[in-house]
């Protein structure tokens, strides 16, 4: 007995392409069983995979049996059904020759033991080929066209939004931690990576599939997405050999499609373009070497108290080029927006500086019982341990851990630390101002 393996593939799981699926399963059987010597072994049958495409589950099943010497011949029902690739073709079709295994193309009247056979099906395989570019470059025409129609391609994972049927809805409740995001990170000053973290520790789900935590990258991804304020830009990622199927960058591959204006925006234009700039700002910071604004030692803790918003670090254009905090609103909008005064990072500092002065701390004690502790420094050391030790008392790590947030009005500065219920005063200036909210202590 002759034991006779079939191979059948559909390139798509849509109901009539099932049907077709099982049609060929039913036409394999009887074929084989019409056939005195010979003995089914398994219709092997892949489904909604492209000939092209090289991770067919049940093809591997059937060349896998092919070497444990468990089929004798397959059946398939033409070329273009076994590969797409005339590469490919002649590699298995040669494997399974020197296992003992011949091949019947039925439709394409093939037959691998035969003498001609490699000549035919060289010939074949090319066509099967030839066919799958144009069938491919049909697709890409088609796609370009609905694109530049305006219909959206890809999957319903866009944060913020809802596609069916080619068209994007905004998703209220994803969209309103968009803005948040937006919000914290031109008005608060924060840092994606900041974001992240307290977007996860607030119990918010992060985007589908990416498992329980934000992350700075999830982040960034949302302030860059040109969808957010209402256009679109597709394809960009593309397939440049339709043989292995392969995505990349598309960095000029293929031509990409941008639509302004294509749907109902979720942040302002002017808010989109603010963010790109201050992310654009940010990373030259980074490439020069300095700091991000994030990471300021009071970034987010400064408190506009006429209209609510953070302030956000600016460098100034006077001639020190100092660092000095400015309300967010007004950045984005302008003074008309919000009047209230811009202070410089010195003045801060000098505020927590009187702060820490007055705090209840032996600093003398706190010397000895930590060099009591390392006993083996030399005598240069431990004067090098308690400069720095001293210094850093009055740094701005110590500060930004003892600061819960600084309210900046016309009238002054009020601080609020950390496990302390009453504020403390000081002018615009940095000096302290009395209250009779102050007590002694």
């Amino acid at each position: 007995m002759l034991r006779v393996a079939a191979y059948c593939r559909v390139s798509t799981s849509q109901e009539d392409q099932r049907n077709s699926l099982e049609n060929q399963r039913r036409y394999f059987s009887e074929y084989i069983s019409r056939q005195p010597d010979w003995e089914l072994v398994e219709v092997y049958a892949d489904e909604g995979l492209s000939g092209t495409s090289s991770d067919r589950p049940a093809f591997r099943r059937m060349l896998a049996a092919a070497a444990e010497e468990k089929i004798d011949l397959i059946l398939t029902k033409e070329v273009s059904r076994f590969a797409r690739n005339t590469v490919d073709t002649l590699a298995y079709t040669r494997l399974l020759r020197r296992q003992g295994v011949g091949i019947v193309f039925i439709g394409d009247h093939i037959d691998t033991r035969q003498n001609d056979g490699e000549f035919r099906l060289t010939i074949m395989a090319s066509v099967a080929q030839e066919e799958s570019r144009k069938i491919s470059e049909r697709v890409k025409w088609g796609q370009q066209r609905s694109m530049e129609r305006g219909v959206v391609f890809g999957c319903d994972n866009i944060y913020g939004f809802s596609l069916r049927g080619g068209e994007l809805t905004v998703n209220p409740e994803q969209a309103a931690v968009v803005r948040e995001v937006y919000r914290r990170f031109l008005m608060d000053g924060k840092g994606t990576y900041i974001i992240a973290r307290e977007l996860t520790a607030e119990g918010i789900p992060p985007p589908s599939g990416k498992g329980k935590s934000w992350s700075s990258t999830m982040v960034l991804r949302l302030l860059r997405g040109e969808k957010y304020c209402g256009d679109l830009l597709q394809r960009k990622s593309c397939t440049p050999d339709f043989l292995d199927h392969r995505k990349v960058k598309n960095e000029g591959q293929s031509p990409q499609v941008y639509l302004q204006d294509h749907h109902e925006a979720i942040v302002p234009r002017s808010m989109f373009e603010a963010v790109r700039r201050e992310l654009d700002r940010r990373q030259a910071n980074r490439k020069a070497g300095s700091r991000s604004s994030a990471r300021y030692w009071c970034s987010g803790k400064v408190v506009c108290g006429r209209c609510g918003s953070r302030f956000v670090p600016r460098r100034g254009a006077q001639a020190d080029g100092g660092l000095r905090w400015v309300c967010g609103k007004r950045v984005q909008h302008g003074v008309a927006a919000c009047a209230a005064p811009a202070v410089g990072n010195r003045i801060l500092l000098n505020c927590m500086k009187q702060i820490v002065q007055d705090l209840p701390i032996d600093m003398e004690m706190v010397l000895r019982q930590t060099l009591r502790a390392i006993p083996d420094l030399t005598r240069t050391e431990r004067q090098q341990f308690c400069t720095i030790l001293r210094k850093k008392l009055y740094s701005e790590t110590v500060y930004s851990a003892l600061l819960d947030h600084i309210t900046v009005t016309g009238e002054g500065l009020t601080v609020y630390l950390h496990g302390v219920s009453e504020p403390l005063y000081f002018d615009l200036l940095g000096r302290e101002k009395p209250s009779v909210q102050r007590t002694d202590g």
